[in-house]
This record gives C-alpha cells, structure tokens and sequence, in this order.
C-alpha cells in the first residue's frame, strides 16, 4: 500500500495527479481484502488497468486506486481439442494477443491493435467490425461493490457495443476471465490481422493518446463526424486533436488532464450543432471534470 501515488506514468495519456492510496493486489483473495476495507470505511476508489481508455484528473485526488497489474497469471490447457485459457485481470492484450497467434488460434485477430489489459477489455466489451470476446469468454470471475464474489458465464452476460457486459450488476471489479478457443488455419488467420489492421490505418501510432474518445453513433462513425465538423487539427493547450485520426486526442506538449477534456468537449459541441449528434465519451473518467 502506498500513500500519495503519482498516476501520471500509470495511463496512455501521461496526464493526472496523485491518490490519497494505491495498493496492486497479487490474488484474488487480497483484491476482495483491499476492496471490503474500502466499503467499511467510506472510501471511494478506481479501477486501473493498462492505463488506456481513461483520463485522470489533475492535482490530488482523495480516493484510493486499485491496480490490476499484478493479477496477471495465465495458464492454456489443450481439452479435447479446443484450448481452455485463463488468465488474471492484469493480462496484457498484446501479449494474449502474441499467444493466439504463436499457437494458431483463432477468433483472436479483432485485438490487432488494442492495449490494455484483460479485464479492462471485457469490463469495456473492447472489440472491431462487430467482433469482440463474446465468442472467445466462457466465464469471468468478478468482485461485487459488497465484497462478495461472483462467477457469470458467458450467457449471464450483456455483449453490447462499447458497453459494461455486467450491465447494472454490481460489479466493480474483473479478477480473472476463461477463453476457450480453437485452431484455425494459419493463412487465414494472417489475412483476418491485415484486415483489422487496415481498418486501424491512420490511427496515431507511437502517440501518448487513450484509444478512441468517443464511440461510433449508430449508423455513424465518430472519427468521421469529427472530421466533417473541423476538429482535425484543433488544440487546447498541450492537446491536440489527431490530424491522422480525428476521434484520437494526443498528448502532444505537456498537456494536463483539463486540457483534454475541454478540447473533447468543444468537439462534442461542433459535431452536435453541426449533425445533431451528440457523442457518448468511449473512455471513463478518474476524478472530477
């Protein structure tokens, strides 16, 4: 447990202040620990992942954070032909993503691309073109806001676009997840990653950004409307709207946690009173904005 913790290097965006605590359990069992003495005394707390999809807010914050990065166990077991996978919350997805490939399983290709960790992912329901974990997830194990433990398969779960699959449940933490995957065939394995990965072509590579800010409006895509409305380009303080990717904000000069909340805003402004659409924010926010 730590007191003062600075968060800055903690996230994608290398934005924020510091937490009154900061703890990153090891077990599931400490996770549960950390979490019921948040309830008993009052405390309000965040979940960190990877650090991406998230902005924190500057200056201090009295609230402690909870680290997933040290739940990262993983083991793969062959069963009757399929692949049985589980791992810890604090996963990473490229390295999930490094072990699909190395093992020619498929159904793995839509993470081309996509940071984070585990549970971030599902907690998140990350995915593109439509695929997502939905087909790969056969259970997760998760910590309710009481303390307790709770083991949903895969049909007790919500796989909306973009959404929290735990829907209004309880739910404030992911500690681990089982994949069961199948082998495929190689060839049209690499062709499924070079179609995800033209699909993220112009997305800002080696940039401090968060991922996408907003999500897609049915029957609209969020980067194109930014587009349409002028934001490429635009810039409030440190932070600038991508000019490869318009639903991309980078950290481009010492910008601050405000800088790019009010840079998001001002295009959630111009899209609305351009189409009329009003963009719902893809990554969560830390703090007060």
């Amino acid at each position: 447990m730590f007191k003062n913790y600075p968060l800055r290097d903690l996230n994608t965006w290398r934005v924020g202040g510091s937490c009154s605590l900061f703890a990153a359990p090891s077990t599931s069992p400490e996770a549960r620990e950390i979490i019921t003495d948040c309830l008993l005394d009052a405390e309000s707390f965040y979940i960190l992942g990877g650090g991406s999809n998230v902005l924190i807010q500057d200056g201090y914050l009295d609230a402690m954070f909870i680290a997933t990065e040290g739940l990262a166990d993983f083991k793969a077991s062959e069963k009757e032909g399929r692949i049985e996978i589980t791992a810890g919350a604090g996963y990473p997805v490229r390295k999930l993503f490094e072990f699909a490939i190395k093992n020619k399983l498929k159904d793995f290709e839509f993470l081309t691309g996509i940071p984070g960790t585990l549970g971030g992912a599902i907690w998140g329901n990350a995915g593109a073109a439509g695929v997502g974990f939905e087909n790969l997830v056969s259970e997760v194990e998760t910590i309710n806001v009481d303390g307790s433990v709770r083991v949903w398969k895969n049909t007790e779960l919500d796989w909306r676009y973009r959404s929290n699959p735990f829907g209004g449940s309880e739910t404030v933490l992911v500690t681990r997840a089982s994949l069961t995957a199948k082998h495929g065939e190689l060839d049209k394995i690499v062709e499924k990653i070079r179609f995800f990965s033209e699909m993220k072509k112009g997305q800002p590579i080696g940039k401090k950004t968060a991922g996408c800010i907003f999500k897609n409006p049915e029957g609209f895509a969020a980067g194109r409307l930014m587009d349409e409305a002028g934001c490429k380009g635009m810039r409030v303080g440190g932070a600038v709207v991508s000019k490869s990717h318009a639903n991309f904000v980078e950290n481009e000069n010492n910008a601050t946690a405000r800088d790019i909340y009010e840079l998001c805003e001002k295009c959630r402004e111009l899209v609305l009173a351009r189409r009329g659409v009003m963009l719902e924010y893809e990554i969560r926010f830390f703090g007060r904005f």
